[in-house]
């Protein structure tokens, strides 16, 4: 019955959340989620709410992964593989490296591991919130490309570097070799099992659609559990489940035209049920982090002023240096290169898409799910500055989404479009009149014809 209640809460939180959204279209759906999420802390149900890692990443990140990696395609990364290599990999790498330094010397009681495990949680970024922020804006599709690019592959750079660094805490050594090799076979082999398991569960799907007399019904439950099974056998094989999920994803964009050999009746089913998992999920990953405020809250205000004012410098200190390192990164492109990521531009524009860029990279519950990844002991011993490692995360989530939800509706111009819901509902009525002219010329049958055409005149717009 918990994990009904559960459940139950979490979509009253969307419904609630969304009619909340219709009454002030200004506050950005995040924050409202966001307080939702804390008015739903206060429930039985979510009463001292702790995040678990385990569970989030399975069973929200895992599907929405799974989403996104459809919406890309193999040629298009391909095409564009140095792009994403240098900002999900390196970027988000040299992001980690520095703010890891930078942050040691900040908080000298730390170790370097400490620091950089700190640094590879909030190195993460979320395009999920970004849309959020600038929904009734223009964002240049070049920037909202390179920010979609990042976004599929820093979860697993960070994750990655959060793991090496939990190693050199518990192991007391670290190896570069060791640690490049581990990278690459965590990474790549968690994109090989993705695409293996892509390419074998589409082949099923296709075969299955041919053999089956209502495939909608064994078709759709195995998309619905594909990301999850890929996501496990990752893991269990000691690879990336994110990468995984995400290959997986880009194999069935890649295989689309064999998908489409299915009947038109699975495809919109199934273009349905996805459609509204992504929307819900999109929408549990900030009640979740809106739930998880209170307890972070209760840990903050217990440490003392002195500490409380160190760890709100230090991110500060953390966000500063990120949102300059990605500004600097974008504002030293080679715009002659043919694999730059903002485009051709002038150095105006140039500079202000390098400012675009900066600020939205906004960080979410990936992260805090990451900090709270943190094991509590480590070695026989209380892993050190578990709480402070998650109190800086969620302020530098806090602070990464105001800046973003302030400045960038500044910079951007009003999302405008070329028509109105007059001519949809033109050129909607004019397709529903010529269908039911094709109709009256085809079916012989009085009263079918007469019945389709009442259905026909009933899809026209008012």
């Amino acid at each position: 019955m918990q994990t009904f209640y559960t459940i139950a809460l979490l979509l009253t939180g969307v419904i609630l959340s969304n009619i909340i959204k219709q009454l002030v279209p200004r506050i950005p759906e995040a924050f409202i989620l966001i307080i939702v999420g804390v008015i739903l802390s206060f429930t039985p149900a979510f009463h001292n709410f702790e995040l678990r890692p385990e569970f989030f990443m399975l069973v929200v990140i895992a599907p929405i992964m799974f989403i996104d990696g459809q919406k890309q395609s193999f040629n298009r990364i391909r095409q564009r593989f140095r792009v994403v290599f240098f900002l999900s990999v390196v970027l988000a790498g040299a992001s980690a490296l520095v703010v890891g330094i930078l942050t040691n010397n900040f908080e000298t009681k730390w170790t370097l591991p400490v620091a950089i495990a700190l640094a590879a949680i909030v190195t993460t970024t979320d395009a999920v919130a970004v849309k959020s922020m600038t929904s009734g804006t223009a964002m240049p599709e070049n920037v909202n490309e390179a920010l979609e690019l990042e976004s599929l592959f820093n979860d697993a750079t960070g994750l990655v570097i959060l793991d090496l660094a939990l190693s050199v805490l518990q192991n007391g050594t670290f190896s570069a070799i060791t640690g490049v090799e581990h990278f690459i076979f965590v990474a790549l082999g968690g994109v090989i099992i993705g695409i293996i398991a892509g390419f074998l569960i589409v082949s099923l799907r296709v075969n299955l659609n041919m053999r089956a007399n209502n495939p909608e019904t064994i078709i759709i439950p195995i998309s619905l559990l594909t990301p999850f099974l890929v996501y496990l056998l990752a893991e269990h094989l000691g690879t990336s489940g994110i990468l995984a999920v995400v290959a997986t994803g880009m194999v069935h964009n890649w295989e689309s035209e064999r998908l489409r050999l299915t009947s038109t009746r699975v495809q919109l089913t199934s273009a349905t049920v996805w459609n509204t998992i992504s929307s819900f999920l999109n929408s549990v990953v900030f009640l979740f982090l809106g739930v998880t405020l209170p307890m972070v809250w209760k840990d903050f205000i217990q440490m003392g002023t002195m500490t409380i004012a160190q760890l709100i410098g230090i991110s500060l200190m953390i966000y500063l240096s990120m949102l300059a390192i990605r500004y600097w990164w974008s504002v030293h492109e080679n715009p002659d290169n043919p694999d730059h990521f903002l485009g051709p531009h002038d150095k105006s524009v140039h500079q202000l898409w390098s400012r675009i860029f900066a600020i939205s990279g906004v960080h979410g519950t990936v992260t805090l799910a990451m900090a709270f990844s943190l094991p509590t002991r480590n070695g026989g011993h209380p892993f050190p500055y578990r709480e402070e490692l998650i109190v800086i995360a969620t302020l530098v989530i806090l602070i990464s989404m105001l800046v973003s939800a302030i400045s960038l509706p500044l910079m951007l111009p009003v999302k405008t479009t070329e028509y109105s819901l007059a001519d949809i509902d033109h050129v909607r009525n004019k397709m529903v009149d010529y269908a039911t002219l094709q109709l009256r010329d085809t079916i012989d049958d009085h009263a079918v014809r007469e019945a389709l055409t009442e259905q026909l005149q009933s899809q026209k717009g008012h």
